[in-house]
């Protein structure tokens, strides 16, 4: 990893490293998750101030990212869960940041199961199609762009719309260091 320069001994690890397509933001404060291509997150880094990150016990800063309102960043959906999901997965402000990353991918996934998390995808609507195709009901074609999605989830606690509670932006992380050596 590439040290960064603007922040005293943090390396450069953040949303503009990843290999993933898609980016999750878990949000418990507000109940929301935004959803967003990760391209589109990078290209709205120039869109907040930059923000460092703290760790309880830990001299100096541990993070650095950008504060970006949610949708600042192009193509971002923000998703309303049911209420059940959320106690479900019972995320708690008092749990390390290990647990809630992890509640957060199980929220994820069971978005995704439930056919409830956006995933890209191609559409054909052809008006070439026969009657008796469109009497059947087909009216429009889907199929995945890609084979393997990757998404990269992230719990940002209390990120979020203002009016719902939240910070009323989302952290998207550039630099990091990682003295506690947490996953």
């Amino acid at each position: 990893m590439k040290r960064n320069n603007s922040t005293s001994g943090l390396f450069d690890y953040g949303i503009q490293n990843e290999e993933s397509h898609i980016r999750a933001h878990v949000c418990p404060m507000v109940k929301r998750v935004y959803v967003y291509p990760t391209e589109q997150g990078i290209q709205a880094l120039t869109k907040g101030p930059e923000a460092l990150g703290y760790q309880p016990g830990v001299d100096g800063p541990t993070a650095n990212g950008r504060l970006i309102k949610p949708f600042d960043i192009e193509k971002c959906v923000g998703l309303e869960i049911n209420k059940r999901a959320w106690e479900s997965v019972g995320f708690d402000g008092e749990d390390s940041t290990t647990e809630k990353g992890r509640k957060a991918v199980k929220l994820v996934a069971g978005m995704i199961r439930a056919g409830l998390f956006p995933l890209p995808a191609g559409v054909i609507i052809d008006p070439n199609i026969s009657k008796a195709i469109q009497i059947k009901g087909d009216d429009i074609y889907v199929w995945t762009q890609k084979s393997c999605v990757k998404i990269q989830v992230k719990c940002d606690f209390p990120g979020g719309d203002k009016n719902l509670g939240g910070t009323g932006h989302l952290y998207l992380q550039t630099a990091e260091r990682n003295p506690l050596k947490r996953i």
